[in-house]
């Protein structure tokens, strides 16, 4: 006789599920004002402490937005996100992923810069084997390619020698994981990345902080592109 192990729900993650599933039978719909938190936590028979887990966790993903003192809404989609009405949800994630992009073309242009300036050839070396683990056809057989991505992105991080940007860096590719693991499923597109990824990793080789800085924004600009057209 088999037992099957039974998996704990956490009562957060119930309330979040409670919450999309209403989204995706457009009873709330974006820019609508979710219920007060506490008349909410009352529906749902949570706590509130657990019910601030659950709109932690949606806000962080982008579906859901607060307002100082007006409370919280299902977030608006924006214009050049997914408009498709039978999948809100989608429309909302791809709305907060290009929105992680444009704050990527910021702040991790400046990182490859800073890396360039910065880079031993100790950093250059770490960065290079990331680059050459996603060329690893291996690798990609057991879906490690956004594993490789990471570490490639980290790496260069890691060359500025300021923590402030690993952090960041881990945070904004852990949101995005999902996406990227969808973007390299796309024909060409895995060659074209290691291409993008190459003249990056040359212009911090070469301590050329403008060109790590054009490199890198133009990668960005092609994850940009590929994402508008999924």
């Amino acid at each position: 006789m088999e037992f099957k192990k039974i998996i704990p729900i956490r009562l957060y993650e119930n309330a979040i599920e409670q919450i999309m599933d209403l989204v995706k039978r457009s009873e709330l719909k974006p820019g609508d004002k979710l219920p007060p938190e506490r008349e909410l936590a009352k529906k749902l028979s949570i706590s509130r402490n657990s019910l601030r887990e659950a709109f932690r966790v949606l806000e962080s993903r982008g579906l859901i937005k607060s307002k100082p003192g007006g409370g919280r809404y299902i977030r608006e989609i924006r214009k050049n996100g997914h408009n498709n009405t039978e999948n809100i949800i989608l429309g909302l994630e791809k709305s907060s992923i290009l929105e992680l992009l444009e704050a990527r073309e910021m702040f991790e242009v400046k990182i490859a810069k800073i890396a360039a300036q910065r880079a031993t050839a100790e950093d250059t070396e770490l960065i290079e084997r990331a680059l050459n683990k996603m060329n690893e056809e291996e690798e990609l057989k057991y879906g490690k390619e956004t594993e490789s991505d990471t570490e490639f992105h980290l790496a260069i991080a890691g060359a500025s020698h300021n923590f402030v940007f690993v952090n960041i860096i881990k945070l904004h590719l852990d949101l995005l994981k999902e996406t990227r693991g969808k973007t390299w499923k796309i024909p060409g597109r895995r060659e074209k990345q290691y291409q993008e990824h190459q003249s990056i990793l040359q212009a911090i080789k070469e301590h050329n902080s403008k060109k790590a800085g054009e490199a890198m924004l133009k990668h960005l600009g092609n994850v940009r592109k590929v994402l508008l057209k999924t």
